[in-house]
């Protein structure tokens, strides 16, 4: 794996193993059984969310979190757990934002966190005496497009993003703007893992490049939707065996660490 300068790969599995602890924290919540951040760290915020599905309440989604040794601040997210989060995720249709067209199932997610993602940062600022923090921003999978999103949200903060099998979130003009306006992003990315490649880049089709065959047919029923990753992408390539297994947070810092 190539590190190119600048990315800190300390900071980077310091942020992975956070979001291990937004997946503890999901587990804790169904088995209704209590839970705390572990280490030396302080928990800000916690930020929860409702999908849209069958689910009645709000699921943890991860938290905000400031180290007391470092004084960075973290905003952890976990990935897809229930149901209705994979009905998030394919909630390809694009919703406006302020510097484009971004996914609806994640902005959804995220619009119900916001609100928590920034009074947490503004807790752990005062926490730390006043002086800025570095923020960072996490995630997994799902996690990661609600990082991407929060990213852009804290960009007054100077925040920078270390994200894990991320998809794809806006269109060209969101990258465009996200990446001129966000100091740092980093997208680790394992190239065996099939998540990091959805949403479509585009389902548009080109005459002639497709025959009019029932594959070609279906993707003309859906919208003309473009994607683009946002970001610099740091990889490494891990077969395990199967989708799950390449997409794995566990996986992922196993052979992230190893290099």
């Amino acid at each position: 794996m190539f590190l190119p300068p600048g990315f800190d790969k300390a900071l980077a599995l310091e942020a992975g193993a956070l979001v291990t602890q937004a997946y503890d924290q999901y587990e804790k919540f169904t088995a209704k059984q209590p839970w705390a951040l572990q280490g030396s760290y302080q928990n800000m915020a916690d930020l929860s969310a409702k999908p849209e599905g069958l689910i009645a309440h709000p699921e943890p989604f991860g938290f905000v979190a400031r180290s007391q040794s470092s004084g960075h601040v973290f905003v952890v997210f976990r990935g897809t757990q229930s149901l209705d989060d994979w009905l998030c995720d394919f909630s390809f249709p694009q919703v406006p934002h302020p510097w484009g067209r971004v996914e609806r199932g994640f902005t959804y997610l995220y619009e119900q966190c916001a609100a928590s993602v920034q009074n947490g940062v503004k807790a752990a600022v005062a926490a730390g005496g006043g002086a800025a923090p570095k923020v960072i921003v996490t995630g997994h999978s799902l996690g990661a497009g609600l990082a991407l999103l929060a990213t852009a949200d804290l960009v007054s903060v100077g925040a920078v993003m270390y994200s894990f099998a991320g998809p794809r979130v806006g269109d060209p003009a969101f990258a465009t703007e996200f990446n001129q306006q966000v100091p740092a992003a980093w997208r680790i990315v394992n190239t065996e893992d099939i998540v990091t490649t959805v949403p479509l880049a585009t389902p548009a089709l080109v005459s002639g490049v497709l025959p009019g065959n029932a594959f070609a047919l279906l993707l003309k029923t859906i919208p003309q939707l473009n994607y683009e990753h946002c970001g610099s992408m740091v990889g490494f390539t891990s077969q395990n065996g199967s989708i799950a297994a390449n997409h794995a947070m566990l996986q992922y810092l196993a052979a992230f660490n190893a290099t």
